[in-house]
């Protein structure tokens, strides 16, 4: 009855050891935020401590496998534009030349029609849609050279506070987490069974 008792009470035992071991391990991931010392080392979560190296990690993984600069450019170059040219070209003359320079210089009025109002309008739009491509490689051009988007990656996931950070971790394998506390304890359990044959040997 002793040897059976004993056999539980050490399996048990065990079994929280290696539960705990795993929940101060998942702990330490995040905590503490700020770095302790302790004398011979610095204690601080590997989050924190290594948050800049993690956050350009992720920046280059989504530029890489995910969604670059040159994706984002390319579906650009794609779109169909004409549609929305004509908008623009529509309101820019409606209200720049017919609303903001008929009332700046109402003379004007007198020499300028509905109809001339239409040539100017289907000229600015021939214009531009001459030179669609040649406007669209600029922008292209402009954006892939002068905007970091493992830059911008990096700024954003820099933004989110720590305790944020681990919030979103947490929500998102918060199964895993649980799971590794789990096998913590059934290694913990597992050890402890030897630990008992190993003394009924001894």
């Amino acid at each position: 009855m002793q040897g059976i008792l004993s056999f539980f009470t050490l399996i048990i035992i065990a079994s929280l050891i290696g539960w705990f071991t795993n929940f101060v391990a998942i702990k330490l991931l995040f905590k503490p935020y700020e770095p302790i010392n302790l004398g011979f080392f610095k204690l601080q979560g590997v989050i924190p401590k290594r948050r800049e190296e993690i956050a350009i990690n992720i920046a280059e993984t989504i530029d890489r496998d995910l969604i670059s600069m040159k994706d984002i450019t390319k579906t650009i170059n794609s779109i169909e534009l004409e549609d929305e040219i004509d908008k623009i070209v529509d309101d820019i003359v409606e209200k720049k030349l017919k609303d903001d320079l008929f009332k700046n210089i109402p003379m004007i009025a007198m020499f300028v029609n509905d109809s001339m109002i239409s040539k100017i309008k289907g000229y600015i739009k021939d214009v531009i849609e001459e030179n669609k491509e040649e406007l669209v490689n600029i922008i292209i051009h402009k954006l892939e050279n002068e905007i970091d988007f493992k830059e911008i990656i990096v700024n954003k996931i820099n933004q989110f506070s720590l305790e944020e950070v681990e919030k979103m971790t947490i929500n998102i394998a918060k199964k895993e987490l649980k799971h590794i506390e789990l096998i913590g304890a059934i290694l913990g359990a597992i050890i402890g069974v030897v630990q008992f044959l190993l003394i009924q040997i001894m």
